[in-house]
């Protein structure tokens, strides 16, 4: 069944209003460029001066055209917007293409006018692109509608907030040539259809093979993460997102209007629905290519192989930094290089197979056969003069060269192993260069591009790795997974604060609601006054106790003078309840204070935070990493949305920057990760469950979360109602 966009992307008929003779008006440009392309289409002018445009028949409106319409390209001004798309809905046309700007991007008059051109679309049922947007190109169809001559067709799309960075990109491909485009799409403001449909049909469309896309913020980001979660199982989409810096959020909303939003929580969504996301925009184009083109990396682990020369060093470093793993090749594959290449001045990984001056490509070869043969190595990476072997020590060699291509793309096809060139002849486009990518091998000119490439093929195969298990895995057997809302214990907590007239839980009522979830909670009590330090004594034990302030008005404890460790005996814990009250009563003149809740003292270890809070554009979304009282400045975390798979939990642990804290250093104990997912996914269901009952949670903070060599303990607890 075709796609709900299908008619609009790929017209068969289509209106340009607003058609003009003038050679530098908009109106003349679009037909000139539909014509030269060779659309398949028809193209209908509409223009009430005109009788003919560029040998075409040109009609007074939009309501005088006989038959149907698929789409309407509009090149008028902004104003003219609503009486435009009000006869476009009287004609029952199915799409209209606004080209102008001037609208909710520029100024509070022009989002009003938006607003009304919308509402007028959707009373007819005129489905909107843009408006401030340059137009549309699909291949299927030879529809041009972007003015941009000579776009080299291909499997890829692009899908971009900016017009000129999709511009941009082009360019790169018509220089390029190998890698073309099916579709390309600035999506401008986003008014009626938004990125998630457009991904969603770019995911139906067979001809599709990988999609682009340059995005500065979402409208409804949920359903873009839902929509994507379909596509990357089946082709990947290569992302930079903008806005990592308050200049470019800035930028961003001046641009097009776009909530740029938080992008850490971004980054960490759109990887979840397994996105390849990058930092560096020119390496959209390249990484594209490479995932369309390369087999699944079953691991990080890469060779790399080159004639000599600084280069290895270069290569080396440049895969350390992106995540991938230098192989140690096996003492067989080690010995089957020295064999082919005697005087090879390394060959353990990286391979030096300079051996002496001598033009000697098919060094590359038959080293490259035995290093992926070798079961250590996931990728191969080839550094250096490949491909102007000929240029450089003349066509005698040219005949070899060409075989020893040919060669590769074979091993990389028989043994499922990634091969991936870096030339410094790329861009003189060579034979040898021609044939090694027309068989299927990606070459590039600089080596931190190509060590990209073969990082991000690393993150995409993991992401759908992780995907498929997400899918695959049995349901929970704990009663959180399985009932549609809180426990009945969990859900009274939640009540009675409500009736009490409070959006906040009492640290004692957060760790009874995590409780009945089923979340392991160290023991504690609750002191109503100094009176009762006995009885916590007896209950908790005599060894070092941790009290903390429990009162209504006042959220950061330690800020009010609420908190005191390390009390240890019956006098001491007397002393520290008083001090504790008297502190806080200063500190917040008034506050409501409930007691003092006493908890053993953890053992030393890692301090972590674990919380729930909600996005703008993503709605619920987990929060994991470093914890403690500089957790805002150390700012080392992650976030995934709602739900979250086991799966998603592990990946978190993992994505965090303080790996070797987490592994034991400096005497912390290893943090057990299996235990730690398992909370993961246990407090981002009791939002779910909140949610789903209707009680709503907006915020949970477990902070710190100590992860000692015994297990987990949650120091301190707090949730915010919706």
């Amino acid at each position: 069944m075709p796609h709900p966009l299908d008619r609009i992307l790929n017209p068969r008929r289509l209106a340009v209003i607003g058609a003009s003779s003038d050679p530098e008006k908009r109106g003349y440009r679009a037909i000139r460029t539909l014509l030269a392309d060779h659309y398949k289409g028809e193209i209908v002018p509409i223009n009430p001066k005109a009788s003919e445009i560029l040998g075409l028949k040109c009609y007074p409106s939009i309501e005088a055209v006989p038959g149907e319409v698929d789409l309407a390209l509009v090149c008028t001004p902004a104003k003219a917007a609503p009486e435009v798309i009000e006869a476009c809905g009287r004609k029952g046309v199915k799409g209209a293409l606004l080209l102008a700007g001037g609208f909710s991007e520029a100024s509070e008059a022009g989002r009003l006018l938006e607003e009304r051109t919308v509402e007028i679309a959707r009373r007819h049922g005129v489905r909107l692109i843009g408006p401030n947007t340059n137009g549309i190109f699909t291949a299927r169809e030879a529809c041009n509608a972007i003015a941009w001559f000579d776009i080299p067709r291909g499997p890829a799309a692009m899908l971009a907030n900016s017009a000129n960075v999709m511009l941009s990109i082009l360019a790169e491909a018509q220089f390029h040539q190998y890698f073309g485009f099916n579709t390309l799409l600035s999506v401008g403001n986003q008014s009626d259809i938004q990125f998630h449909e457009y991904l969603s049909a770019m995911g139906d469309d067979p001809d599709t093979g990988a999609v682009i896309s340059y995005i500065e913020g979402f409208k409804d980001g949920r359903a873009f993460i839902e929509a994507a979660r379909s596509v990357t199982p089946k082709k990947p989409i290569v992302m930079f997102k903008a806005g990592r810096t308050a200049d470019g959020v800035r930028a961003a909303r001046s641009h097009s209007g776009s909530l740029a939003g938080d992008y850490t929580v971004a980054t960490g969504v759109l990887k979840q629905a397994g996105i390849t996301l990058l930092d560096r925009s020119d390496c959209l184009y390249p990484v594209a290519e490479a995932l369309h083109l390369l087999p699944p990396m079953r691991s990080r682990r890469v060779a790399v192989l080159s004639e000599g020369g600084g280069v290895i060093t270069v290569a080396a470093e440049a895969l350390s930094e992106r995540g991938l793993v230098l192989a140690p090749l096996s003492e067989a594959t080690q010995a089957r290089i020295h064999e082919i290449v005697p005087n090879a001045s390394a060959i353990s990984n990286p391979v030096d197979a300079g051996g002496g001056t001598d033009p000697r490509a098919e060094y590359y070869g038959l080293c490259g056969a035995a290093i992926l043969a070798d079961p250590n190595v996931d990728a191969l990476m080839l550094t250096g003069f490949f491909g102007g072997y000929a240029r450089r020590y003349g066509d005698g060699v040219a005949e070899m060269e060409f075989k020893v291509a040919r060669d590769l793309a074979d091993l990389m096809r028989s043994h499922g192993k990634p091969v991936v060139v870096q030339s410094h002849y790329a861009h003189y486009r060579t034979p040898a260069l021609d044939v090694l990518r027309k068989a299927g091998v990606p070459f590039y000119r600089h080596i931190e591009i190509a060590a990209q490439c073969l990082a991000s093929a690393a993150d995409y195969s993991e992401a759908k790795r992780r995907m498929a298990a997400a899918s695959a895995a049995p349901s929970s057997t704990s009663p959180m997974a399985a009932a549609p809302g809180l426990p009945d214990a969990a859900a009274k907590v939640i009540a009675g604060a409500r009736a009490a007239g409070r959006s906040a839980l009492l640290e004692t009522e957060a760790r009874a609601l995590l409780a009945a979830c089923g979340v392991p909670l160290a023991p504690a009590c609750l002191l109503r006054g100094a009176d009762d330090a006995a009885a916590a004594i007896a209950a908790l034990g005599d060894g070092p106790l941790a009290l903390k302030v429990v009162s209504p008005d006042v959220l950061h404890k330690s800020d009010a003078g609420g908190v005191r460790l390390g009390v240890q005996g019956e006098a001491a814990v007397r002393a520290a309840v008083e001090g504790i009250m008297a502190a806080v009563g200063q500190a917040v003149p008034g506050a409501r204070i409930e007691g003092v809740l006493a908890a053993p003292m953890a053992a030393r270890g890692v301090e972590l935070i674990v919380g729930v809070s909600q996005d703008p554009q993503f709605g619920p979304v987990l929060l994991f990493g470093v914890g403690g009282i500089f957790v805002e400045a150390v700012r080392d975390v992650v976030f995934r949305a709602l739900p979250v798979s086991r799966a998603d939990a592990l990946e978190m642990i993992g994505d965090i920057r303080a790996q070797k804290m987490l592994d034991g250093v400096r005497g912390l104990p290893a943090l057990d990760r299996a235990v730690l997912a398992d909370l993961l996914v246990q407090v981002a269901r009791v939002e779910q469950a909140a949610g789903a009952a209707g009680t709503g949670i907006a915020e949970i903070d477990l902070n710190p979360v100590i992860a000692t060599g015994d297990g987990l303990v949650i120091a301190d607890a707090r949730m915010i109602l919706a």
